[in-house]
């Protein structure tokens, strides 16, 4: 996923390369104070621990429906 299609996958079921999948809730953008530079993450809830939720790379998800 890449940051322009947060806003149309936000509460969505997306999948990771290792196969589970999640609910993508949140994306989180960061800056890099040195060099200026932009990375996103996704916040990903657990769809059978509903109080988990896991923090990854946005380019690693993938929307499943």
């Amino acid at each position: 996923m890449d940051e322009r299609s947060v806003k149309a996958s936000l509460n969505k079921r997306v999948r990771l390369p290792d196969g589970i999948e999640y609910k993508f809730v949140a994306a989180i953008i960061n800056k890099n104070e040195d060099t200026g530079e932009y990375w996103y993450q996704a916040k990903l809830k657990d769809l059978k621990a509903h109080s988990s939720y896991r923090i990854c790379k946005l380019e690693e998800v993938e929307v499943v429906d």
